[in-house]
């Protein structure tokens, strides 16, 4: 796993695992990400007692967008060392995941979320966290600015 980002000597943090996923719009080719009214940043988020990468991956995106998923694949892993307010000090090991939208199943419980459809470039430096903008710029690197 890679790592972005600086550790600050002396401070304990405590791992926090967390699947996340870009969401792909294949007609329009945009992305999704999500908004609070505030930050930027991918759905998905903490892995949950035993739960695997994909369950956690699945039971987030319901929670957060009220969609199952499909055509999921394992896009990169990423470490960083971040402050959370709510939280504190986080060693974020954030497995991210390539995903399109399924089938609505139910209603989001995290009303504050608002899924955006965007041109990826136009979010290069918006993004919440350090470790989000690093898998942003992979992504077009690897995916979007190619050339048919």
């Amino acid at each position: 796993m890679k790592y972005v980002g600086d550790k600050e000597e002396n401070i304990e943090y405590r791992k926090r695992p967390g699947s996340y996923s870009i969401m792909i719009r294949k007609e329009d080719n945009k992305i999704g990400i999500v908004t609070d009214g505030y930050d930027y940043f991918y759905l998905g988020g903490g892995i949950e007692n035993k739960e695997t990468q994909i369950e956690a991956l699945n039971r987030e995106m319901i929670e957060e967008s009220g969609y199952t998923i499909k055509n999921v694949k394992k896009f990169d892993e990423v470490g960083s060392y971040i402050w959370a307010e709510e939280k504190g000090y986080l060693e974020v090991l954030a497995y991210v995941y390539i995903s399109e939208f399924d089938i609505k199943i139910a209603e989001p419980i995290e009303k504050d979320h608002k899924v955006l459809w965007v041109n990826p470039n136009d979010y290069v430096g918006k993004m919440c966290r350090e470790w989000q903008e690093f898998i942003l710029k992979e992504y077009i690197e690897k995916y979007y600015n190619k050339e048919d």
